[in-house]
């Protein structure tokens, strides 16, 4: 709780004259009008398609004590204060972090950003953490799990500012002592990390996607450096070395700290493993660096992408000030998050395997089907056979969402088919886009690839044609949407979870 004026005197702005004649203590904040309650703090912010100044008097009715906008709001009841501050979105993060007592002050906090990889290392990170006696919530794509409660699904891949600091505050009312985040380029561009510290940020890498968002490369480079602006004095960053931006990320890290430290699979980087073996399960790994000596370890997450995934974990968790023994030992037993190259159950006597994963962007696409590629021809050891390898087609079911990047479409189709064996195109969440014109821009980068391809927009018949086409030793990959239940369809939200539809399609 925090009194107005002393949000005014801490972060700037004025008091509209003549608004309100009291100083009310505000007991939580918001930017939703239908959430705000008695005392609180409504953020009148304006968005891409709605202003929130449309909705201030909906949140005085709902008992909003003070309305916080970038600008006057014509006519507000006399009952209300009006706080304007022309960096209403950033004052807005730090206003819900003084409210609540800067809960991640008090806590350990970890950011993590890139266009792919952000959900796996944040579970990741998560089950090193606990491996380790820490008491972590996780925040991301797939859920929001705190400390000590069950997880709840999401809806954003960053909640909005005023919301993480909820959730921070409630973790560590439930004993949390370390909070970990996925940040989307959009969360970073929109601030709603402001009022949040924390202990490690990592960049993953930067792919093609949101430049419908961003515009271009340049500027989607730009948001996912701001993660490093948040860095509490002495924190720590962890950059993938792989990554074309590496060295850019990099030298925005040192604007922050000194703590700054690569990772990946490379011998120069701080902290790299290499792949001696890749089977059908995992991977087994030499890793060094950061403390840790020359060190063989069998990694139970498949492909090569999901080895970055993991140092970037490690290294995360080290600058934590884990253990690295302890962290080692964790890192023996993880597991893949929700439908990140998740395994469905088909049973063993069909012969072939069917995975689901989010794979929504052609470096993604590309990372998970080559992944895949690598468990289809391996020693029959792992699996107790002698000599045996192993050999199939690579089945690839896949689309691209509507009223999103276009750009991204061709080159996800030249992937497909360059690198399955056969590709079927379908939908993902159309939205209000035509399906056939989605698929028509697809097919454009899948000219002269080898692959055969099917066009089905139906997506549960693309998911049974793949399933009818498949035969022992293959492999299908249903890409595209992973952990997600639902499509969205013509303004329609339909229930549709991949699994699901695999088990009940299978023949």
């Amino acid at each position: 709780m925090v009194r107005l004026s002393d949000l005014i005197e801490r972060l700037g702005g004025e008091r509209v004259p003549g608004a309100g004649t009291i100083d009310p203590v505000l007991t939580d904040a918001h930017i939703d009008s239908r959430r705000v309650g008695s005392g609180e703090l409504f953020c009148a912010l304006p968005g891409l398609v709605d202003d929130g100044a449309r909705y201030a008097f909906d949140a005085v009715e709902h008992g909003a004590a003070a309305v916080l906008s970038p600008a006057p709001i014509a006519a507000l009841p006399g009952k209300v204060a009006a706080w304007v501050h022309p960096d209403a979105r950033r004052v807005t993060g730090e206003a819900a972090a003084l409210v609540h007592g800067n809960p991640s002050q008090r806590q350990r906090v970890v950011g993590v950003t890139g266009t792919n990889g952000k959900t796996t290392v944040v579970h990741l990170i998560g089950q090193l953490l606990r491996s380790c006696d820490a008491k972590p919530a996780t925040v991301g794509t797939v859920e929001v799990s705190l400390y000590g409660q069950a997880p709840t699904p999401t809806t954003h891949t960053t909640p909005d500012a005023t919301e993480l600091q909820r959730l921070c505050r409630r973790n560590e009312e439930h004993g949390g002592d370390t909070f970990v985040l996925e940040a989307s380029s959009h969360a970073l561009h929109q601030e709603r990390l402001a009022g949040l510290e924390l202990d490690v940020a990592v960049f993953t890498n930067l792919g093609h996607d949101h430049l419908d968002y961003h515009v271009d490369r340049d500027a989607y480079a730009a948001a996912k450096e701001r993660i490093f602006s948040y860095l509490k004095p002495g924190g720590a960053a962890a950059i993938h070395i792989g990554d074309a931006v590496a060295e850019r990320m990099s030298r925005a890290a040192r604007r922050s700290t000194d703590r700054v430290v690569t990772y990946g699979t490379r011998s120069r980087a701080d902290l790299f493993a290499e792949a001696t073996e890749a089977g059908p399960r995992g991977s087994h790994l030499v890793l060094e660096g950061m403390g840790i000596p020359k060190t063989g370890l069998y990694l139970p997450l498949v492909g090569s992408h999901n080895v970055e995934n993991a140092m970037a974990a490690l290294a995360a968790v080290l600058m934590l000030g884990a253990s690295p023994s302890c962290a080692l030992e964790g890192l023996a037993s993880v597991s893949a998050p929700r439908g990140r190259l998740e395994s469905v159950d088909i049973g063993p006597r069909r012969g072939f395997q069917v995975f689901v994963d989010y794979a929504h962007t052609s470096d993604a696409l590309a990372k998970v089907l080559q992944a895949l590629r690598e468990t289809m021809t391996f020693s029959g050891a792992d699996e107790g056979c002698d000599n045996a390898v192993f050999e199939g087609r690579l089945i690839c079911v896949f689309g691209c969402g509507g009223n999103r990047d276009t750009d991204k479409r061709a080159p996800m189709g030249e992937v497909a088919g360059r690198l399955a064996d056969v590709a079927i195109v379908t939908s993902d969440n159309p939205r209000n886009e035509d399906p056939e014109e989605i698929i028509r821009q697809v097919r454009v980068g899948m000219t002269g690839t080898d692959a055969d391809v099917v066009v089905e927009p139906d997506r549960r018949a693309a998911i049974r044609a793949a399933l009818r086409r498949a035969e022992p030793g293959d492999v299908v990959l249903i890409a595209g949407k992973g952990h997600e239940a639902w499509q969205f369809i013509r303004g329609k939200k339909l229930p549709f979870e991949d699994r699901r539809v695999v088990q009940e399609e299978l023949p």
